[in-house]
This record gives structure tokens, sequence and C-alpha cells, in this order.
């Protein structure tokens, strides 16, 4: 699958090479291709990653991953272009109180928005096997088709994905793991992960 990814932080960088790693085509939108820092990245993904601009990846994916800071949305997907029939992943946070998935869908009219992997450090989604089992994804969205291609490309990356459907839903998922990242992050610092258990047959 050929998947743009905008932003090269960590979340970006860590998804991106991941998903070369597992042979799927990655192109890094960035302001500065050609900079060393972009290079560097470039020779970590390996031979199925390159880099280009913001327009240029979002032309060449099939998918986009979205993960820049809150006050870069905008601009960027300004210079994204048409994304329409695209399937777009927002993985931003804001921090003021405001919803970015609102926001991304009303920047992106027309593209099949799903929320994921913002709930999970780039820590644990660089290592997320853990000796209980892969560390969990949550997935909302209203296209079903479009969340199924982003629940195949949790689990390449070794992540164990849950729909849990609408963004309504989303919301009070981001507050039960804000609470909980605030009582458990002194402990364990960034390198903890939340594993939804669940029973394949009712007699399990």
């Amino acid at each position: 699958m050929k998947i743009g990814v905008i932003g090269t932080g960590h979340m970006g960088g860590t998804l991106g090479k991941k998903w070369a790693a597992q042979g799927h085509e990655v192109m890094f939108g960035t302001r500065d291709p050609h900079s060393g820092r972009i290079q560097a990245l470039l020779q970590e993904a390996g031979a199925q990653a390159q880099a280009g601009t913001v327009r240029e990846a979002a032309a060449f994916s099939e998918v986009i991953l979205l993960a820049v800071m809150p006050d870069e949305v905008e601009r960027v997907l300004e210079e994204a272009g048409t994304v329409t029939g695209k399937i777009l992943i927002n993985c931003t946070n804001r921090f003021d109180g405001q919803s970015a998935d609102t926001e991304v869908r009303k920047l992106v009219q027309g593209a099949r928005v799903v929320r994921a992997f913002h709930t999970l450090p780039w820590e644990v989604l660089a290592k997320p096997r853990y000796e209980e089992g892969n560390a969990t994804v949550f997935l909302s969205g209203e296209d079903t088709e479009a969340k199924d291609t982003v629940a195949r490309l949790s689990r390449d990356i070794g992540l164990d994905s849950v729909d849990v459907g609408g963004s309504g839903n989303m919301e009070r998922i981001e507050t039960g793991i804000g609470m909980l990242w605030q009582a458990l992050s002194p402990q364990f610092g960034r390198d903890f992960g939340i594993r939804v258990l669940r029973r394949e047959s009712i007699d399990a």
C-alpha cells in the first residue's frame, strides 16, 4: 500500500519506518525533503521509503497519516491539496480542550477520516509487544472500510486494534486514557501500553 506520512517527528517517523519495514511504500511529506535529518530518517526506513513535499506525499498516497503539531494542521492540509476519497489517519492531538477530530474533518471534507494512534506514545508504537500481549490501538470513524484498512495497517506493525465506533465514543476513550496517563505515568514513565482483553466466544 502507498502511504504518505505528513510529519516526520517521533510519531510520523516511527510509524513510517515500521510500515516501510513491512513492505509498504512510504513517502514522508516535509518542508525540506533533502535535509540531513530527513536523509537520516530515510536511511533508517530503508528502500521502501522516500521523501517529498507535503503535496507530493499526499498525491502519492492511498492512505495519508497526519502526524503534526496542532498549530501546523491547517497549514499542512492546505499544502496537501485535494485529498478527496483518500483515507486520512488523524493522529494529531490538541492541548487546548478543542477537538482535533472535528478540526481535521472540517479541513478535509471528502477524505475518509479515521482517528487512530493518538492515544499511544511513540515509544509504544516503536515496540508494541509486551509479555502480556500487544498494545491496543483504538480506531474511530464513520467509514467502515477505511477503518478496516487502518486496522490492517495497525496489525502489520504489531498492534492490537479495536474499533470503538464513531467520534463520540473516541472522546470517551481519550478522556479515560488521559486520566490513566496522569495516574500511571509517574510510576511507569512513557513506555507503558493498554491492552483490551476480550473473549472469542461466550464459552471461552
